[in-house]
């Protein structure tokens, strides 16, 4: 065998081990646990599982005392006093219910597993390894606390309460009620990932304005027709507020939260003013994808679509970028350009019922839509407001991309388009519609379905699951934070045996 597969063979061993799986003719399941780092509230502390061998018995008679049986039938000391050390007060049948499928049950063993009660606060992992050492024990394991899937907390931001797209509680904005759900599913997506320093999201538009939920990561930048590097927002702060719902940081207890907490921003001035010319937003298209733009931002709509900004949105597209576009606030008239081009991202805008919006355009060029009606995002340098339009909507769905770059470096960008689209949730039409596209997206999925394309386990986005993902499994072990648990593979707010498991199951690939 190679050497690599004996250390991934090892490794699963130990994972099983932790996991509670039996690999060997002897119970092992507590090394693992020894060796890692403790994790409070992971597990039970009052009680642990034990699955009997075939033919071995344990009841408890009362005050502490038990009736113990090897497979045998003898009487089995080796579990009086392991059970003794432990500080055992009890033994029950595990099963709360009774299996219909009688045989079914007891060929898997299920009538084996038996509870064993301990003092509260008890060492459960002490526990299980002096129970797993008893012959008449096939497998001992602790029992795992955990419950819905995981969403991060509300974040502290002061104009969080009001910012619907995120998080819709039907509350009432501006004098209009929502419904509780509309939303793009934010939380969820932030407990997987809050973006990545390593993405780069250029917002081409009329500039953008340094403020305080994301100066600090605001790139040097180009004013394309003024040719220098002046990219203050020019048009009552329609790029600035563009930029805070992608990319505003979140839970820092100021302003407002974006989508992507960490990415980078790459100011593109393309516009003189609030208007512009669709050759100076292709030559700002060419800047930004030689400035190494992972996801453009273009919330602008053009009544024609001249092949000069055909060309530079494949330049772009073609070095990788993805390129997002606003459908346009048009309504009949149809899908503005560039959006209309099958290369662009064309994202329509739903109100907080989930319906779309009344000026969204309409077109078969939509490909998804997002919130963009009475949207609370950065202005100025320190301040928020309210804006509407679909040049609101297509910034969630470019930091919902920036959230799945940074959660799978190593998908493709079309690849992650493809991923975004399948993510979406019908809002109006079954299926296709012309308003909505494919649907609302939802952040949430559309992040678990990057992580799944890149490989559950790809902790680093290198490509490929190995040792150093382990590692930083091994770091984040325990009850994980709110925010950005990479780690949490299986999103039940706990970085234990069953991610190592899984870990270990996608080992040496990234599929």
């Amino acid at each position: 065998m190679h050497a690599a597969s004996h250390i991934a063979a090892a490794l699963l061993h130990a994972a099983a081990s932790a996991a509670g799986v039996n690999t060997g003719p002897q119970a092992v399941a507590a090394d693992a646990w020894q060796q890692a780092p403790d994790v409070a509230g992971g597990w039970a502390s009052d009680h642990v599982m034990a699955k009997l061998v075939p033919g071995a018995a344990l009841r408890a008679t009362g005050r502490g005392r038990f009736v113990a049986m090897d497979a045998d039938g003898a009487a089995d000391a080796a579990m009086l006093r392991a059970l003794a050390e432990i500080g055992a007060t009890n033994a029950t049948r595990a099963a709360r219910v009774v299996a219909s499928d009688v045989a079914r049950a007891q060929a898997i063993g299920l009538d084996r597993w038996i509870e064993v009660t301990l003092p509260a606060g008890s060492d459960a992992k002490r526990a299980v390894a002096r129970l797993a050492a008893c012959g008449s024990v096939e497998l001992a394991e602790v029992d795992a606390i955990g419950g819905v899937a995981a969403d991060a907390p509300a974040p502290n931001d002061p104009g969080y309460p009001v910012q619907w797209g995120l998080e819709n509680t039907g509350q009432s904005i501006n004098g209009f009620s929502g419904m509780a759900g509309a939303d793009v599913h934010a939380r969820a997506a932030w407990h997987m990932t809050t973006g990545s320093a390593s993405t780069v999201i250029a917002v081409l538009d009329s500039g953008v304005t340094p403020h305080v939920d994301f100066a600090a990561r605001m790139l040097p930048g180009w004013n394309v027709p003024a040719g220098n590097a002046d990219t203050g927002d020019q048009c009552n702060s329609h790029g600035t507020h563009v930029t805070g719902i992608a990319a505003a940081a979140g839970n820092d207890g100021v302003g407002v939260a974006g989508m992507d907490w960490n990415a980078r921003i790459l100011p593109v001035v393309v516009l003189t003013g609030c208007s512009g010319y669709a050759t100076v937003l292709g030559d700002g298209l060419v800047w930004a994808a030689d400035h190494d733009a992972d996801i453009m931002n273009l919330s602008l709509q053009y009544s024609i679509g001249p092949q000069y900004l055909r060309d530079s949105v494949a330049y772009a597209t073609g070095g990788g970028a993805i390129v997002v576009a606003a459908s346009g606030n048009t309504g009949a008239n149809g899908v503005a350009w560039p959006a209309k081009w099958p290369e662009v991202v064309a994202v329509g805008s739903t109100d907080a019922m989930d319906a779309p919006a009344g000026t969204t355009a309409v077109g078969p060029e939509v490909d998804v839509a997002a919130p963009g009606v009475n949207i609370y995002a950065s202005v100025l340098q320190d301040l928020a407001d309210f804006r509407s339009g679909t040049s609101m909507a297509a910034p969630f769905a470019v930091g919902t991309l920036a959230l799945m770059h940074a959660a799978a470096p190593n998908v493709p960008g079309p690849q992650l388009v493809n991923l975004l689209v399948q993510s979406c949730v019908d809002v109006s039409n079954a299926g296709f519609d012309n308003r909505t596209g494919w649907g609302r997206i939802d952040a949430a999925k559309a992040v678990r379905l990057a992580r799944q394309a890149g490989g559950l386990g790809d902790l680093n986005g290198d490509a490929e699951i190995g040792g150093a993902d382990m590692g930083l499994l091994l770091s984040d072990w325990g009850s994980c934070g709110s925010y950005g648990c990479t780690a949490d593979l299986n999103e039940d707010g706990v970085v234990n045996g069953g991610d190592l498991g899984t870990l270990l199951s996608n080992w040496g690939g990234a599929s």
